[in-house]
């Protein structure tokens, strides 16, 4: 919510779950989830298995969740593969403000309260903040610019 120039909103979130993955420091997670294949477990608290439903018809899932151990207090980062350092909301670099993970996981099996996943980068431990289906038809925008490529 916007109140006014340079006046601040706080937000509160509430996690509605924890990822459980073979992954615990910084650095020994893939740098993109797309290309990993270690299964991770999707912990739904009891209060929101509700919610859940059957997720019949859904294969895929897109994850959010907050990247509790990445640094919260620069602008700019650099991977090693890059001359220089890149301004954060242009990249996809943990380190940033609000450090908040978008990952699309394959659904391998759903079992009380209990979704698990590949695909994902996220660290042992990492609070889930909210679970939506994945859709090719809203999601997948085929005419969209690569920022990465090399021109």
């Amino acid at each position: 919510m916007h109140r006014g120039t340079g006046e601040k909103t706080m937000i509160e979130l509430e996690p509605i779950g924890v990822i459980h993955s073979p992954f615990t420091s910084r650095g020994s997670a893939p740098r993109q989830g797309r290309s990993c294949s270690e299964p991770m477990k999707i912990e739904i608290y009891p209060q929101f298995v509700p919610g859940l439903g059957t997720m019949e018809g859904i294969s895929h899932i897109w994850v959010l969740y907050w990247m509790d151990r990445a640094e919260r207090d620069i602008l700019f980062a650099k991977r090693p593969d890059w001359d220089e350092p890149r301004p954060v909301f242009t990249i996809r670099s943990p380190a940033r403000p609000n450090p908040i993970a978008l990952s699309i996981g394959r659904i391998e099996e759903i079992e009380k309260g209990i979704i698990t996943v590949t695909g994902l980068e996220a660290l042992d431990g990492s609070p889930v903040l909210d679970i939506k289906p994945y859709v090719v038809e809203i999601d997948c925008i085929f005419d969209s610019l690569n920022p990465f490529e090399k021109k």
